[in-house]
């Protein structure tokens, strides 16, 4: 249970984290020129890699709850 809390407070920081610095990339809400934007290009992309990372990670460790999930919501074949 302390892995699925650790893995889902990585993926709402790194993936809200990625989506506050694309919103501010998108619109140019940011000062200091090319330096910042860099920083904030690298954040976003590096947070983005993160996100998918535990995106993926999610995924592996409840892939047994998913495959059952999805096969009581399917109808049953003959």
């Amino acid at each position: 249970m302390k892995k699925n809390f650790y893995l889902d407070i990585l993926l709402l920081l790194s993936l809200l984290a990625c989506i506050i610095t694309g919103v501010v990339l998108d619109f140019h809400w940011f000062s200091g020129g090319r330096e910042v934007k860099t920083l904030l290009v690298q954040v976003h992309r590096w947070t983005g890699y993160i996100g998918t990372a535990a995106i993926l990670l999610h995924l592996v460790w409840h892939a047994k709850w998913l495959f059952f999930a999805t096969k009581k919501c399917l109808p049953a074949r003959e």
